[in-house]
């Protein structure tokens, strides 16, 4: 998981989105016929050894768990974080031409100016890319359909690196697909806005754009604790009050705010959110003792009702 600090605005909405592995595709349907469901799975993937939430990249084996719940869970779309866009290709090469990815990378800013791109690994000893065309970033990954991929403005570090916001429209499901990933908690190395707290801002702005989609899910890596998990969460989310709005994935005992762990630190970072109909949650488990997960962060996969059944 990579620190995301200080307070710089994104880059202008409706900027160009690098397309990946995009096939033909199945048919799509003017409106999903009755009963259609759609699966959403949200992971950071944690691709990038030198950010120090992971010892090494399992590029192969967590292709192959996404693969694999494609086949057991039936996702037909994915919401990924600290991916590379080589861990893109092969996933787009297993998972075969009806897919398409749509990928934004993340950027350097210096006092709020957007210079380099970040890249998946670099040159020993150098901040060079070791592969110039495998930059890390966030991920739509959609079955069926993929269109109108834009990048929105949000609340963004001043001098760190910072994540981009982007959604896509998966065209089968008629559903705007939006993937977060917030900036962290405080900026104390932020020269320019040392010790702001800027997630609130940007759950507002991202409320802002998601709230006029008829349906929608929208999540990923929020970096913060639920807001039942005490007063300084709480202050997090009570600006864009998200819960209201839209129902979290694994809200556990409803209305309460709160959900399993999804991080190493046995709390909960990552979120899915909707206004469509629930249907269930399943967040990955803690690999048993003696072993462990792929990434830092545990997967979600978020069942919605998308029309109801006849």
């Amino acid at each position: 998981m990579r620190k995301f600090l200080g307070a710089a605005a994104g880059a202008a909405a409706g900027a160009a989105l690098v397309v990946l592995g995009v096939g033909p595709g199945a048919s799509v349907a003017a409106t999903p016929p009755a009963g259609t469901n759609l699966q959403v799975l949200s992971w950071n993937m944690c691709d990038v050894v030198r950010w120090g939430g992971c010892a090494e990249r399992q590029t192969d084996a967590k292709v192959a768990l996404l693969k694999q719940q494609v086949q057991q869970r039936y996702v037909q779309a994915m919401l990924l974080q600290e991916v590379c866009q080589s861990t893109l290709r092969k996933l787009t090469a297993e998972l075969g031409p009806a897919w398409s990815v749509s990928f934004q990378p993340y950027h350097w800013s210096q006092r709020g100016v957007i210079t380099t791109v970040s890249p998946c690994e670099t040159k020993p000893g150098t901040s060079e890319p070791l592969d110039p065309n495998d930059d890390v970033g966030t991920a739509i990954v959609v079955k069926a359909g993929l269109s109108a991929p834009l990048k929105y403005p949000v609340v963004q570090p001043s001098t760190a690196l910072v994540p981009p916001f982007h959604c896509a429209t998966a065209d089968y499901f008629e559903v705007r697909l939006c993937a977060v990933h917030s900036p962290r908690e405080l900026s104390e190395e932020d020269p320019d806005y040392p010790g702001l707290d800027y997630r609130d801002d940007y759950q507002l702005a991202v409320s802002d754009i998601v709230e006029d989609s008829p349906k929608v899910v929208f999540g990923g890596d929020f970096n913060t604790l639920p807001p039942d998990a005490g007063a300084k969460y709480a202050k997090v989310w009570k600006p864009a009050d998200l819960y209201s709005a839209f129902k979290e994935c694994d809200q556990k005992n409803f209305p309460g705010r709160t959900g399993t762990a999804t991080h190493s630190s046995n709390t909960k970072l990552d979120y899915l959110f909707s206004n469509l109909k629930p249907r269930s949650c399943f967040v990955e488990p803690t690999a048993p003792e003696g072993q462990k997960n792929l990434s830092d962060h545990r997967f979600l996969v978020y069942s919605v009702e998308v029309a109801p059944s006849a």
